[in-house]
């Protein structure tokens, strides 16, 4: 193995048995709570399940990005975190289910269906919504799938090569055909790029789509040329507080301690820092042209979520993911200190949740308030449990570190 640094692979499991068992509790809760709420509040049930997919399917496809960036550059400082990013894979899956309950629904949550405009009737009808839909997110599933796959069968059939963990199950079918360590390792690289490459392509493609097809259509009258490039900054902005939370606080437990210092915890700081404004940059840059631009069909989708009861609201999505965050990691301490750095990354997680919602909910909502109460906090639960269970169980089986690539080194000696 690459310079003779810890074992690679979590010594024991990320989750106990107990922790499953609720995480599994938690889903199967979530699961109810939406199905209950089809029949008290259906806007609500619906409005809470198209937050929770876009949120944890988007963050799912975000972990396989960042993993293709760093492939695509070569970055040898972040070679020890191209597992734990890619492991959002894992649920794409279930986020795959989810899209089909959403398209089974359209008729029940989207209001082109029951409102048509004329002249955007084309693309607005059920049909062809999800026909796209399903052609789109099978094409980028697919890609990443393969790309992970890729990423994944030289160090598994290393790690079963030299005996330190034979291959069993699921991980067997990964090395099918084996064809020796060294022919695999030159060519699993070569192919890892390729699959990158058609990832991200693929990815700033559909992820326009869903910001135009699950936000922007949602309000049938107001149109934005911007919308798809700020979404899928903003996906990336939710992987990477991702990332970097689990990386400052599991790295131990994850058994990459030895691989991710300093150094690198202040790269990921960085990291965290520009994209924060990157996604500020895009929002004012869409902003000022709507307010400077006055048109009816474009102020009102502003105004509406910045006056009443949603002003509050959208003033903690700018404070939680942009201002906050920009002041505190100014500072060169806060990126290597783990409780600030990992702090910081969960409340630009948790403002970026809220900016989804924010996104969503006003276009459907009619009612009075903010409807942000039990029946969203028991989906997004759900949701989530389901993500951990997911995520927890790609590490617990693969190895945590890309074993086999010659970029990855032990973390550099504190200065």
């Amino acid at each position: 193995m690459n310079g003779g640094a810890p074992t690679p692979t979590v010594a024991e499991p990320i989750l106990s048995v107990r922790g499953r068992r609720a995480l599994l509790g938690l889903a199967s809760l979530g699961g109810a709570a939406f199905l209950a709420g089809l029949l008290l509040d259906a806007t609500r049930a619906w409005s809470a399940l198209l937050v929770n997919f876009l949120f944890f399917g988007g963050l799912a496809q975000a972990g396989v990005v960042l993993s293709c960036v760093l492939q695509v550059t070569s970055a040898r400082w972040g070679r020890p975190l191209k597992r734990v990013a890619e492991a959002t894979a894992a649920f794409l899956p279930a986020a795959f289910v989810l899209l089909l309950v959403l398209l089974a629904g359209t008729t029940a949550w989207a209001p082109w269906v029951h409102e048509p405009v004329e002249a955007k009737a084309p693309w607005l009808n059920v049909p062809f919504f999800v026909v796209r839909e399903l052609l789109a997110y099978a094409v980028l599933t697919g890609f990443s799938l393969r790309y992970v796959y890729r990423s994944l069968r030289p160090d598994v059939g290393m790690l079963d090569e030299s005996g330190e963990q034979p291959a069993t199950g699921f991980s067997a079918l990964l090395i099918r055909d084996w064809r020796g360590l060294d022919a695999e390792r030159a060519t699993g690289q070569r192919r890892q790029t390729r699959w990158a490459v058609a990832v991200l392509i693929a990815y700033g493609w559909v992820f326009t789509l869903v910001a135009f097809d699950f936000v922007m259509a949602l309000d049938p009258h107001w149109f934005s040329t911007l919308l798809g490039g700020y979404y899928f900054v903003g996906n990336v902005l939710i992987g990477l507080a991702f990332l970097v939370g689990v990386t400052a606080a599991g790295r131990r437990r994850l058994g990459i301690a030895g691989y991710v210092g300093r150094h690198q915890l202040h790269d990921l700081g960085k990291l965290l820092f520009g994209f924060c404004i990157l996604w500020a940059y895009l929002f004012w840059s869409q902003y000022l042209v709507i307010w400077y631009g006055d048109l009816a069909e474009e102020t009102e989708f502003v105004y509406h979520r910045m006056h009443g009861a949603w002003a509050p609201v959208a003033w903690a999505v700018f404070a939680m993911t942009f201002a906050g965050p920009f002041v505190v990691l100014l500072s060169r301490a806060v990126k290597t200190w783990i409780p600030g750095l990992t702090t910081v990354a969960a409340v630009v997680f948790a403002g970026m949740w809220l900016e989804r919602f924010v996104l969503v909910v006003p276009s459907l909502w009619h009612g009075e308030g903010v409807p942000l109460g039990l029946l969203e906090l028991l989906v997004t639960a759900g949701v989530a449990g389901l993500f951990v269970l997911s995520y927890a169980a790609f590490l617990d089986r693969f190895p945590v570190l890309p074993v086999s690539d010659p970029r990855l080194a032990p973390a550099r000696t504190e200065s």
